[in-house]
């Protein structure tokens, strides 16, 4: 698992070492715990793949789309993944359409979004077109309903792909489905401390939990409408 150490990593293989980086100062270790692996996620989805590994899922690699100028819209974006994707997009000068619960409406617009969308109330694809990307971060089985979102050209990212049946489809709107499969990068983490440090990206943390009660975690994550990122805490 990708992560922030506290200081040099001593006694690591090389293959180790590569995988660490520098823990950002300006954040406590709570906040710290709950960046790497959603952040990389976002990152190698979204920016720089940073990695050689083959999706077995797809034919092709994986290629980041152009963000600057864009239009970006993010579902599920007050998640994990979802909150630093939306402030990755902002940070790349993209107009951002930001799917959430209505509850996390003044979260995500604080965080950048220009436009926020309460799937509760208001079906997306009946009410967006022209996106140039769209970045799901719930995935599965409807995640092609996207599609008739996007633009010609255009290209949809779910992080979780499996169940996606509309392959026919994408292609028949000129739309390119992909996705990846993360990988730890100490070189890019060292990247995104910098970003943190800067308070050009921020950690949202949802929750926390002490390692001995990580079944209310797991209980906290099943009932959704996470805002941010759930940390397990050891003393």
């Amino acid at each position: 698992m990708p992560r922030f150490r506290r200081s040099r990593c001593r006694g690591f293989g090389v293959h180790d070492a590569v995988n660490f980086a520098l823990k950002p100062a300006g954040l406590d270790h709570r906040h710290a715990a709950a960046a790497p692996m959603s952040l990389l996620t976002a990152w190698q989805f979204m920016l720089d793949l940073g990695h050689d590994a083959q999706n077995p899922l797809q034919p092709k690699r994986h290629e980041p789309a152009p963000l600057e100028g864009k239009t970006v819209l993010v579902n599920g974006a007050a998640g994990g993944v979802g909150h630093f994707a939306a402030q990755l997009a902002k940070w790349k000068q993209a107009r951002v359409i930001a799917v959430a619960s209505g509850a996390h409406e003044a979260f995500l617009r604080d965080l950048g979004a220009d436009e926020f969308i309460d799937y509760t109330k208001t079906a997306v694809e009946e009410v967006v077109r022209d996106v140039d990307l769209v970045i799901d971060t719930v995935g599965g089985p409807t995640t092609g309903r996207f599609l008739r979102t996007l633009k010609r050209g255009g290209a949809l990212f779910p992080i979780f792909p499996l169940g996606f049946s509309g392959a026919e489809e994408a292609e028949k709107l000129g739309v390119t489905v992909s996705t990846t499969q993360v990988r730890s990068s100490g070189a890019q983490l060292a990247k995104l401390a910098d970003l943190l440090d800067a308070g050009a990206i921020r950690v949202a943390v949802d929750s926390t939990f002490a390692l001995a009660d990580a079944r209310k975690a797991h209980e906290r994550a099943a009932r959704g409408h996470t805002q941010g990122k759930i940390v397990l805490t050891v003393e």
